[in-house]
């Protein structure tokens, strides 16, 4: 479950975040810096959404990341919660049955009723 509240692991090669940031930040060695860079050529997506980030200020993508993992996590656990309260709805199933009760005991009145 936590491989889905984290938008940086969701690709095939798992490249932690805090060496993404200290990518932007310029703060790896040449090793490291050609390591990322292959990583983001593989990967699609996260390569456009680090575009983005250069695109702000260091400490600005840090907040923006921590607000996007918070606001995933939030939604989730939200997502979750909703379905199971569904579920155990006994209330409702037993409306349910008593409805289609109600449908066949008039059927079967109105078709004896009919005949006669």
């Amino acid at each position: 479950m936590s491989e889905l509240n984290d938008i940086w692991n969701s690709g095939k090669g798992k490249l932690p975040d805090d060496k993404l940031m200290a990518y932007l930040e310029g703060k790896l060695s040449a090793e490291e810096q050609h390591e990322v860079e292959q990583w983001l050529a593989d990967e699609g997506m996260e390569a456009d959404a680090l575009e983005g980030l250069r695109a702000l200020p260091a400490n600005e993508s840090k907040e923006m990341v921590s607000a996007i993992n918070y606001e995933l996590r939030k939604k989730l656990n939200k997502k979750k919660r909703g379905r199971k309260q569904d579920v155990d709805n006994n209330w409702a199933w037993l409306a349910v049955l008593i409805v289609l009760l109600l449908c066949i005991a008039a059927y079967v009145v109105i078709h004896y009723s009919v005949k006669r």
